[in-house]
């Protein structure tokens, strides 16, 4: 079985040299497990360079090397279109998509492929943390968020429940075409597209009790950008329309709680008080989902 780790190169060689030490950790933990256990396990690696100007720069026992590939866009495309550029050249039996500054284990594709081994045709969903500043926060808390991240009414009524999916390993065989031939022009909401539409479909989410991913938070990713990332989730909700993934209802759910919280967020004590009022069911839902997963200000969109 073979994992493919996909990720979007834009302007990122300052972080090639930690990502280049990180896959190669990886590789090193399959070929062990394989030697001990008998078992035939892989991997590859597809860098999607989103910036044609800028040549990617890998260190040379990586450059040439047959399991890594560099995939030229020829004009900047996009998060989604680049994970899709590098999907369509994957030969993985299982899907990770990777940000260029993410962090993950050197145990993390020996475990994905084992989980996803145990449980096919199901999201491995893995625990992590999220770095921000100086501090990492863990993402999955208590059992009770646990059992959220394959729930479809929490990512209609709160939001998504996975920070990045790079803390996931998707069979490439449940992938949808609807995802890879609407692509989104806005970055940030790609992913909550992509679960979304899985869910809707009756895909099984696993979460796998293991700390194999960390997430950052910096200026060069737009995951703390909630503008961004609401526009990019308008543009799907109306994709959706064209589709028979969410019922009518669920699709209206949705767009109302990222409506609410986005005027939220940019308005007054006194019109805060009126738009929850109106909105009291969504306010309640997250309400006891904060109460229940103990999450910090801030988690889900």
């Amino acid at each position: 079985m073979k994992i493919s780790f996909i990720t979007p190169f834009y302007d990122g060689n300052k972080y090639m040299p930690k990502y280049q030490e990180m896959m190669g950790k990886n590789e090193e933990k399959l070929k062990a497990s394989n030697k001990v256990d008998g078992t035939d396990l892989s991997m590859e690696v597809i860098l999607v360079n989103d910036s044609p100007g800028i040549a990617i720069r890998l260190s040379g026992i990586y450059a040439g090397r047959e399991n890594w590939h560099i995939i030229t866009n020829e004009k900047n495309s996009g998060i989604h279109a680049s994970r899709v550029a590098g999907l369509k050249a994957a030969t993985g039996d299982v899907i990770c998509f990777l940000d260029q500054d993410d962090r993950i284990k050197p145990e993390a594709a020996f475990e994905f492929l084992l989980a996803a081994g145990r449980h096919p045709y199901h999201v491995i969903v893995a625990n992590g943390d999220f770095e921000t500043g100086n501090e990492l926060h863990r993402i999955y808390r208590t059992e009770a968020h646990k059992a959220m991240v394959g729930d479809l009414s929490a990512y209609i009524r709160v939001g998504t429940q996975i920070i990045s999916p790079g803390q996931c390993a998707i069979p490439r065989s449940v992938i949808p075409e609807f995802w890879c031939e609407n692509i989104l022009g806005r970055n940030g909401a790609d992913d909550y597209f992509l679960w979304l539409l899985l869910l809707g479909q009756g895909i099984g989410f696993f979460y796998l009790d293991r700390n194999l991913y960390i997430h950052s938070y910096t200026g060069d990713n737009l995951s703390a950008d909630t503008k961004v990332t609401d526009d990019s989730t308008y543009e799907f909700i109306d994709l959706l329309k064209n589709s028979s993934f969410l019922s009518d209802d669920e699709q209206k759910k949705l767009r109302r709680m990222i409506s609410y919280k986005a005027e939220f967020r940019r308005s007054g004590i006194f019109k805060k008080m009126g738009l929850t009022l109106k909105n009291m069911d969504i306010f309640t839902a997250n309400l006891l989902y904060k109460l229940r997963t103990k999450t910090p200000y801030g988690y889900n969109r």
